[in-house]
């Protein structure tokens, strides 16, 4: 499957500082993307590794092909668990040349690991220990004069091993319910800083690339959470957010745009650039803003909060699971407030059934049975394409599954993705 991945398996050896590149043979052994990432775990289990991977379609025109994953034993439940790489950290963790890469052993000072274009450094992160993830994604992206950089981070939650800790992704919360941001500080990992320009070719490029474009051109197209809240039957959050909302965004290769960019320190109204540095906050996570809005929280000060939590590298859904009944108003409050948080809250969802526990977690919300849920995870995590839009889409996945062999020369059944997973 070389054409649809990049280079080879990335292992990097925090003990040394050093990285080495080995033949990637698990996507032929084990199949693509998160299956192949747990193969590594199971070769390289004794070192207990963090392993960053993408799916066969991340990066790619395929719609929603925006996936990549983080896979580590969570310190809150002690199993395996995937957090998601989404917006655009898992394309270009595919385009910076490394599809898989393996993390072992801990560093004996701050760390941060730099990805570009088939090269991979290992560079000394003690300047930036205690900084938040805004103040560290600045801090790396002028070190390295670049300001498309994709900054995966932890905050100084994640450096202390707070449970409620997890990766924030440039300014951004993520969907890491595992702490895996504390298993990071574990390692002296602050961050993995991601950028490059390569290019996927794929096996029958004429063929994949046309049936792409025909899938995107009748692919489902939703702006805000609209959609998902009603499949939930779940408040509106967008008619709660409208006050502040500017603008909405989609992750890399997304029709639909989920995400709303809230402005409250300026008129929302604004389009142009103007002064204002921090003029507000993308809400990348709809779970914790149903559990704010749900408590009483006004939308101004839920957005604050929701900044403060990305900034500390806290987990969004947890943190607004306990916050959710103590509504504020006060940013000294807020602050407060949110570096106070210490809890265990468990992952869920405010509306609709229990999504199911395990490798998955919480982060894809419940919008189908137990079975349909798992399937829709298990075939997101492995082409790279995001659960929640397969299933808001009602994707045809034998479909999808299609693509694999003009992309790849393999077919994939999605009746043997059960398989893969064991």
């Amino acid at each position: 499957m070389d054409s649809m991945y990049y280079g080879d398996t990335l292992i990097v050896d925090l003990d040394s500082g050093t990285t080495e590149e080995v033949d990637f043979v698990e996507a032929d052994e084990a199949g693509p993307g998160l299956a192949a990432g747990l193969a590594l775990y199971e070769k390289y289990k004794d070192a207990d590794p963090i392993i960053f991977g993408s799916g066969l379609f991340t990066g790619t025109p395929v719609p929603a092909a925006c996936l990549g994953f983080v896979l580590g034993r969570s310190p809150v439940t002690d199993e395996l668990a995937v957090a998601p790489l989404n917006l655009f950290a898992g394309s270009e963790m595919k385009l910076s040349g490394f599809s898989m890469v393996v993390v072992k052993g801990t560093s004996a000072k701050p760390a941060y690991l730099w990805l570009h274009d088939g090269v991979a450094d290992v560079h000394d992160a003690s300047a930036f220990a205690g900084m938040d993830t805004w103040e560290t994604t600045d801090a790396i992206r002028r070190e390295m004069g670049e300001s498309m950089i994709q900054v995966i981070s932890i905050g100084p939650a994640g450096e202390a091993g707070s449970k409620l800790a997890a990766f924030s992704i440039n300014y951004w919360g993520s969907g890491d319910t595992a702490a895996i941001g504390a298993l990071m500080g574990s390692r002296n990992l602050k961050a993995v800083a991601l950028r490059g320009l390569g290019m996927l070719d794929a096996d029958d490029p004429e063929e994949f690339y046309t049936r792409s474009l025909e899938l995107f051109a009748f692919a489902r197209k939703d702006r805000g959470f609209a959609a998902l809240c009603a499949a939930l039957g779940a408040g509106d959050l967008d008619k709660w957010l409208e006050p502040i909302a500017h603008r909405a965004r989609a992750c890399f290769a997304c029709p639909s745009a989920c995400f709303p960019f809230v402005k409250y320190n300026e008129a929302p109204t604004v389009m142009e650039s103007s002064d204002v540095e921090e003029p507000g906050m993308l809400v990348t996570s709809p779970s914790a803003a149903l559990w704010l809005m749900d408590g009483g929280w006004e939308p101004e000060a839920a957005s604050r909060a929701l900044e403060a939590m990305a900034r500390e590298g806290l987990d969004m859904v947890r943190g607004a699971r306990e916050l959710a009944g103590k509504p504020l108003t006060d940013l000294g409050q807020i602050t407060r407030a949110v570096k106070a948080l210490e809890g265990f809250a468990e992952a869920a969802w405010p509306s609709g059934e229990p999504a199911p526990a395990g490798l998955f977690g919480a982060w894809t919300p419940p919008l189908a049975d137990a079975d349909a849920w798992k399937l829709a995870n298990m075939a997101g995590y492995v082409l790279g394409v995001c659960p929640t839009y397969l299933m808001l889409s009602e994707f045809d996945l034998e479909a999808l599954a299609g693509l694999c062999r003009p992309a790849t020369g393999v077919r994939l059944e999605i009746g043997g993705l059960a398989d893969m997973f064991g």
